[in-house]
């Protein structure tokens, strides 16, 4: 129990010290107001985090308006050889992240 708990922090907060910063996304009620779990927000994260930035450097979540990022992951997904539920977990990662503030 306890290296899933380790595990699940790390998940949530592993990109923290990089040089740039991915928000995180650690609440039940972000996963509840986007109607999904925290496994798929974490999903989300991590892609964001890893696939974005083999390319370019991550961006902000806040520099587009929320209804930009369907479009930007869109043109984005081909090239990151994404699959539709990895488009999915990045989409729903930004809305909640977006919705915190």
């Amino acid at each position: 129990m306890k290296r899933l708990s380790i595990l699940a922090m790390w998940l949530l907060c592993g990109c923290e010290s990089a040089r740039y910063f991915v928000p995180p996304v650690v609440t039940a009620e972000s996963a509840r107001r986007e109607d999904v779990d925290l496994a798929m927000l974490a999903r989300g994260r991590r892609l964001f985090a890893y696939r974005c930035i083999q390319c370019h450097t991550a961006p902000s979540v806040w520099n587009y308006a929320l209804e930009d990022w369907p479009g930007i992951v869109d043109s984005m997904a081909h090239r990151a050889s994404l699959k539709s539920t990895e488009r999915d977990a990045i989409l729903a990662y930004i809305r909640a992240v977006r919705r915190q503030r």
